[in-house]
């Protein structure tokens, strides 16, 4: 139970153990999701897009390793460094997703719906934003080091991981079932 918003979907259970106390566990109670497309379809997707969150963990670090005049300019490696935020909030449930067992719960369903698309635009929102602000300090005049093309070739990655999985989200679709869980 991670949030307020999911505790109606939750029931305590009281029971007593062999050694006489009482120990209260939780039970889900709330509506079971399946994917839309299919479980096949949808664990292809969920791996392809765990890759990508792979390739983009890869990237921003990457981007971070070396030298750079963008590692010097706050308004470069600011956005940046805050792209770290929607990858991990895009990573997360893909992982959850591809170890829970269908059908999901509400929270896994919705965690897919509604966080994963928005992760994915502004995956790409901050470091192109970063990009732009690479552009200004090379069109500035600002002496570059050969980091800032291994920055400039991470950002362009990680763009395209947030891009790759923004295209993916529409085959993870979730419905609400009919059996219950």
């Amino acid at each position: 139970m991670s949030r307020n918003r999911y505790v109606g979907d939750y029931r305590l259970v009281e029971r007593i153990n062999q050694r006489g106390r009482v120990q209260t566990d939780y039970e889900y109670i709330g509506a079971a999701y399946v994917y839309a497309e299919g479980t096949s379809a949808a664990t292809a997707a969920l791996k392809r897009a765990l890759a990508a969150c792979a390739v983009g963990w890869l990237a921003f670090v990457g981007a971070l390793i070396g030298p750079s005049a963008a590692s010097k300019t706050l308004w470069v490696i600011l956005p940046f460094a805050f792209a770290a935020l929607p990858l991990g909030l895009m990573t997360a449930p893909v992982a959850r997703a591809l170890r829970a067992k269908e059908p999901l719960e509400h929270r896994h369903a919705d965690q897919l719906e509604n966080r994963c698309p928005a992760s994915s635009f502004f995956t790409v929102a901050l470091p192109g934003i970063a990009l732009v602000g690479e552009g200004v300090n090379l069109f500035r005049g600002v002496p570059m080091a050969a980091g800032d093309l291994a920055f400039a070739v991470c950002a362009a990655l990680l763009i395209g991981v947030g891009l790759h999985n923004h295209r993916l989200w529409k085959h993870v679709k979730c419905v609400a079932s009919q059996t219950p869980l």
